[in-house]
């Protein structure tokens, strides 16, 4: 696990000193909002994502992380943080290589600790000024550490190291001058196991209201086919408003 950790930064290191050496342009941005969850936890909580980006002509690091905290009373009911690295090359041909490392925690949801490398490849499928369609593919190996239940007797399955395929379609469109929606899937099955997988799907009316601020409305929808406990349910869904800040 801590070799892991240092790998990761090492990765960061690299990218951060790579991207300083050339004639970088770096993006950002902050968002701070609400949002509803029915499934594992069913409340009101409040989220923050951020994202800070580089690009050039040939490559690019993007780094992200999202962290959700809820209460009722005294009693914490939802604790998430999860972050993303990712390291593409030749970032503008319409296939392109790309690695990316991933951290996921949230007990109420069964996870102590999952950590995931992946490596892959992305296809532009369609592209036009206000349409962009793309397809992911990637072989992602997944170190998954599950929160043990309050009775031993609801354990599934123990901690493991496995891997998955990751699938990724994406739809970027334009409504009009300042409205866009954006649609993710995430299709994870296990290799060995095709009936064990995570679904994961993400749905955003993004409404531009300033040159740096805009407002979402995102739906989400998590699906865990075989959760680590039998006290964790399969869905998960969150609707969310967020507002959104841009840093470049």
């Amino acid at each position: 696990m801590k070799y892991n950790v240092f790998l990761l930064l090492g990765f960061i290191f690299l990218a951060i000193f790579s991207a300083s050496s050339q004639d970088s342009k770096w993006s950002g941005k902050f968002s701070l909002g609400g949002s509803y969850y029915k499934g594992n936890v069913s409340k009101t909580d409040i989220r923050s994502d951020g994202a800070v980006s580089h690009r050039d002509s040939t490559f690019e690091f993007s780094s992200d992380y999202r962290t959700i905290y809820g209460r009722n009373g005294t009693t914490e009911n939802n604790r998430e943080f999860s972050s993303t690295v990712k390291f593409d090359w030749l970032p503008f041909a319409y296939v392109f290589p790309f690695l990316a490392f991933e951290n996921y925690s949230n007990i109420y949801k069964g996870y102590d600790l999952r950590l995931s490398g992946l490596a892959g490849a992305k296809f532009k499928i369609y592209k036009t000024k206000i349409t962009d369609i793309s397809l992911s593919a990637a072989a992602l190996y997944s170190i998954e550490d599950y929160t043990l239940p309050k009775d031993p007797k609801d354990v599934v399955k123990p901690n493991s190291e496995l891997f998955r395929l990751s699938i990724r379609p994406k739809i970027v469109q334009k409504l009009g001058e300042n409205v866009t929606f954006r649609h993710t899937t995430y299709y994870q099955p296990n290799t060995k196991d095709f009936n064990d997988y995570i679904l994961e799907s993400k749905t955003t009316i993004s409404n531009k209201l300033t040159n740096i601020l805009s407002m979402d409305l995102t739906f989400e929808y998590d699906y865990v086919s075989s959760p680590p406990s039998s006290d964790i349910v399969k869905e998960d869904i969150a609707l969310i408003i967020s507002l959104i800040i841009k840093l470049n």
